[in-house]
């Protein structure tokens, strides 16, 4: 049966956005906080907005449980990958279907939950785990470049934007190492750049009304590299 991996590629997408669309920040603050995170501050379920509502605890809880979700759909995919089909028409389902599909359709579901009215987080931690299952290298440099805009710009907005459009520049350097990898990716490297730039352009479009923000001036900003606030605390 001619193109059966693209079947198979949609029953990783399906498996991913399912995945994606459980919302460990809603479920949290409504069990743990009789609250919805949702209804306070910027009203999104993404782990920054989770701090807020919850503290820095549950924040970075919420932030590793969003990483993972691309992470664990795409190891999901994969292992099927090497369920045997004996059926001619079918034998090549899953082993030829596109894996990483997963992963990205996991932060949309992130960001766009069938179970919570679709709205969700913004896809920052998210992409921060599909880019360390796709190359570790990758995600050090999205880390990395998240502090340093962060410092830079005392904004948590623009780092989030703006740390994946890095690693999607870097991703462009032609053989980056591949060693680096999870495992081998073959037939499917040539697409890997382009799901990263999906996952950047799904951050810009939740981030848009921060944008605006940015460029009239009014976005928010942290105060933690701020020397003269830290001196007022110790005296």
């Amino acid at each position: 049966m001619a193109h059966i991996n693209i079947l198979g590629t949609f029953i990783f997408i399906m498996i991913g956005y399912l995945i994606g669309s459980i919302s460990p920040s809603i479920l949290i603050s409504k069990k743990k906080f009789n609250t919805d995170v949702r209804q306070h501050y910027s009203h999104n379920a993404g782990a920054t907005n989770s701090t807020r509502v919850m503290g820095k605890k549950w924040g970075l809880i919420i932030l590793l449980l969003d990483g993972f979700k691309p992470i664990i759909t795409i190891l999901i995919a994969w292992g099927l990958t090497f369920i045997p089909i004996n059926n001619s028409d079918w034998q090549y389902l899953f082993s030829d279907a596109y894996v990483y599909f997963a992963g990205l359709a996991a932060i949309i579901g992130h960001c766009w939950p069938i179970f919570f009215g679709f709205r969700g987080g913004k896809g920052a931690a998210s992409s921060l785990g599909l880019l360390l299952i796709i190359n570790p290298i990758y995600f050090a440099i999205a880390v990395i470049s998240w502090w340093l805009i962060l410092y830079i710009s005392k904004m948590v907005s623009l780092s989030s934007i703006l740390m994946v459009g890095v690693a999607f520049a870097f991703s462009w350097i032609p053989n980056m190492p591949l060693n680096a990898y999870v495992w081998k990716h073959d037939l499917q490297y040539f697409i890997i750049n382009w799901i990263i730039l999906g996952s950047w352009l799904i951050i810009i479009s939740r981030h848009w009304s921060n944008l605006l923000r940015i460029f009239q001036g009014s976005e928010r900003k942290v105060t933690m590299f701020d020397r003269t606030n830290k001196k007022k605390k110790t005296k």
